[in-house]
């Protein structure tokens, strides 16, 4: 927070000095003011910006929560088959708590999902093994088709997880909304160079109010990390109830 309100004092000194200097220049030629409508101009394509990188996290936070939930779905679903009424794999259980464990602990914890954790690669190689053991008996074929699909789903879901983690919103959208932000704050200064107080109150509410949208798309940019976070509790408390 304490870079923004860096970036806003800093946004609003620069554009107070080109205010006192357009209202030099104003009052010597009144007609090279714009008229207050120009605003509208930069300001919509600033705000239309400022929306296309908003509906960017808002879309990538919701697909992270979808496969957190996928994720968890096939734990559960793995456990369930694991039990000792369907294949009788209590081995399979146990590695599926060992894979939680570390997914939570090295890939979520310490990776902070940007990268997978080699303990993770290893666990699921185990219970990838164990599958191939049950497929590999007299195990009913329907509930091996079903525990290996729902396998998959479990490698799926972690795959989208960690690439979610990785995937940024592009920084020329970044870069687009910042230009646009100076923009806005410039032609707020052009129509307001004959009303120097009255820019001065129209550049406070713009800066102010740039700077906490900004702000608040920032701590919400990756889904992993920052005020709204995604947690791996829901790992960890539906695994302990089974």
């Amino acid at each position: 927070m304490f870079l923004f309100i860096i970036f806003g004092v800093v946004l609003y000194a620069l554009a107070y000095v080109g205010l006192l200097l357009m209202a030099r220049h104003a009052r010597k030629d009144e007609s090279s003011i714009p008229i207050g409508a120009f605003i509208g101009t930069i300001a919509t394509s600033w705000a239309l910006s400022l929306g296309f990188v908003a509906a960017d996290i808002w879309t990538l936070n919701a697909q992270a929560d979808r496969e957190v939930s996928a994720e968890r779905s096939a734990i559960i679903r793995l456990i369930g088959n694991a039990d000792v009424d369907v294949l009788n794999k209590p081995e399979l259980a146990q590695a599926l708590e060992v894979y939680r464990d570390n997914v939570i602990r090295d890939e979520w914890g310490k990776n902070h999902n940007l990268f997978p954790a080699e303990s993770v690669e290893e666990t699921l190689q185990d219970i990838r093994i164990i599958i191939m053991e049950i497929a590999r008996s007299d195990a009913p074929a329907v509930i091996v088709s079903q525990t290996v699909g729902i396998f998959d789903d479990l490698q799926e879901a972690r795959n989208t997880r960690l690439a979610i983690a990785s995937t940024m919103i592009d920084q020329y959208k970044w870069y687009m909304l910042l230009t646009l932000t100076v923009l806005t704050a410039i032609a707020i200064v052009a129509v307001h160079a004959d009303r120097v107080r009255a820019g001065m109150r129209a550049l406070a509410l713009y800066v102010l109010t740039a700077t906490v949208s900004i702000w608040i798309l920032t701590i919400h940019a990756s889904p992993y990390s920052g005020v709204e976070q995604i947690q791996p509790d829901a790992l960890q408390l539906n695994v302990d109830r089974l």
